[in-house]
């Protein structure tokens, strides 16, 4: 096929790719140079980028880790500039990793704007430019790669991302992408074998050798007129018209494959600001999201940061390369222990605050909740900051109401939040604020008193 132009030699490893490739980035080993501490590679990471003038807090470089540990979709949320984009791509970057930014477009409303579309005039797949990261990805097994959503909620995420989030429901096997129908594969590859029979019965009546190219069989008058014969071509350009088609279809076919498994080495990261400009993340969205808040970058104490940057023997300027089970690997979520203290406390959360305020916190986000907090102890984080996070990461994103309004218990939904808020006090008492980049119990207190100043509203969104 190669001879016959039909494929290029590079189009053979994407047939065949190598069962294992070895490592060569350059740069230390996660496991041999921190002998797999997430702590100390926090620490790497904030050293290794601060000599770059890039400036983020161990906390949210640790939190961050963690997130990539559940291997669940990550939202970072702020204003613009506040160093979301630059975050995912810096901690790629600090890994050995790959990132791929994808910028969402307003007029998105469907998955084929996500993945790309089939064209059957064409018969060829035109694909996006997240669809191409993610076979790129899947042609690097062993490097990490995070795909970033820039400004994901420029258009309505339930709307372009709802098929693919219910892909990666999927926890036990990789999720199946479907692209296009199998049948097109199938008369793509029929058409091909003929072809590729036909010309090796020309070759032996002529007698071209078995490596002869395409061109020998043209420039050859008795296998050129003996391949018309039996293709049953009869006009002069026939063939070259037809090796053209056939040459494309193929092209198609290895390019873009009618579907294939989600790579395990993907991550996916949705930046988002929210304004007048934007849409706000829908109720079946964060019910799976993680979503990670950022402050304004100016109202830091970055001298206090400065002194928590660490010094290391190992050569700052290399990254630490990870290999991607390293960052985390796709499995099934806890299973629902009532007997389990922090699900009997995040139960009584959704039971006696979340859904008095009809907010939903349900069986998926608990089990998505202990899964964070089982990668948190494996971080490093003592329980309360665990728990902190979920709330902050979890809860409060979801609280979009009127206090002024009762409850179907007959309670003021303000006394409600101010009893959410309590109970939180009551579970964090012990919580270093120096260990996380928000306090679930402050950021309450603030929603509770900016909703006085706005028609009794609170929204954990507005400022």
């Amino acid at each position: 096929m190669v001879a016959l132009r039909l494929i290029d030699r590079a189009d053979l490893a994407k047939v065949f790719p190598p069962l294992e490739k070895a490592d060569v980035r350059s740069g230390h080993r996660f496991q041999e140079a921190l002998d797999g501490s997430l702590q100390r590679l926090a620490s790497y990471i904030q050293a290794h980028l601060w000599r770059k003038g890039i400036r983020y807090t161990k906390a949210q470089l640790l939190n961050f880790i963690t997130l990539l540990g559940t291997n669940d979709l990550i939202v970072l949320a702020g204003d613009s500039g506040s160093g979301k984009t630059s975050l995912v791509k810096s901690v790629a970057s600090a890994i050995g990793g790959r990132c791929a930014v994808v910028p969402v477009k307003p007029n998105w409303t469907g998955s084929e704007d996500l993945l790309g579309y089939y064209n059957p005039i064409e018969r060829r797949y035109h694909p996006s430019q997240f669809l191409l990261a993610l076979l790129e990805a899947s042609r690097e097994p062993e490097i990490p790669h995070f795909i970033c959503l820039d400004e994901m909620n420029l258009a309505r995420v339930e709307y372009y991302f709802a098929d693919f989030l219910s892909l990666l429901e999927s926890r036990g096997d990789a999720p199946w992408i479907h692209l296009y129908s199998a049948s097109e594969e199938s008369q793509a590859v029929v058409e091909n074998g003929i072809f590729l029979m036909l010309e090796e019965e020309a070759r032996k009546r002529t007698g071209l050798s078995d490596d002869a190219s395409f061109t020998d069989i043209l420039k050859n008058d008795e296998s050129n007129r003996e391949l018309r014969s039996l293709a049953g071509f009869q006009e002069a350009d026939s063939l070259l018209n037809h090796h053209a088609k056939l040459r494309r279809s193929l092209s198609g076919l290895l390019d873009i494959p009618s579907g294939f498994r989600f790579p395990s080495n993907v991550w996916i990261i949705g930046a988002i600001n929210v304004d007048e400009t934007t849409h706000y993340l829908s109720p079946k969205v964060l019910d799976r999201a993680h979503v990670m808040r950022f402050r304004n970058p100016v109202l830091v104490d970055w001298d206090a940061v400065e002194e928590e940057v660490e010094d290391f023997e190992l050569d700052l300027e290399l990254p630490m390369n990870m290999r991607p089970a390293e960052v985390g690997v796709r499995a099934e979520y806890p299973i629902f222990d009532q007997g389990d203290p922090r699900v009997r406390l995040l139960v009584d959360l959704a039971r006696n605050h979340l859904d008095p305020l009809g907010i939903e916190f349900g069986l998926r986000a608990i089990r998505q909740s202990l899964n964070y907090i089982l990668k948190g102890e494996k971080a490093g984080f003592s329980e309360a900051v665990a728990l902190n996070n979920v709330a902050v990461q979890k809860i409060l994103p979801k609280i979009i109401l009127d206090v002024e309004k009762t409850t179907s218990r007959g309670e003021k939904r303000r006394d409600v939040l101010i009893g959410l808020r309590d109970a939180l006090a009551l579970a964090l008492a012990d919580l270093d604020a120096g260990k996380v980049t928000e306090s679930a119990v402050d950021s309450l207190d603030e929603l509770i008193a900016r909703a006085e100043g706005n028609n009794g509203i609170a929204n954990f969104w507005a400022r």
